[in-house]
């Protein structure tokens, strides 16, 4: 997610130096479409937002996982003591 939005990042920036009348070729699905730069743009804006708010909903759910993994440890050691080895080296 974080190539792809890097990606998109990249693109924004080249496209903004062409010039507002050019057409260019926007990937949808399969197919390419000729779009102005300006509306290029605003769906490369919506696309960023998206993978925005998709990488933070992944980070959260990264962190919920790992907070209860480390609970997890905690009671498998607690009972366990040092006969278990959970801890990446």
């Amino acid at each position: 997610m974080q190539k792809e939005k890097d990606y998109i990042d990249d693109l924004s920036l080249e496209i903004e130096l062409l010039d507002e009348d050019t057409k260019i070729d926007y990937k949808i699905g399969d197919t390419f479409i000729k779009l102005t730069v300006s509306e290029a743009i605003e769906r490369i804006e919506s696309e960023k937002e998206s993978l925005d708010a998709t990488t933070d909903k992944m980070k959260q759910q990264i962190s919920d996982l790992k907070s209860e993994m480390d609970e997890l440890k905690a009671q498998l050691y607690s009972k366990f003591g040092n006969s278990i080895n959970l801890d990446k080296d």
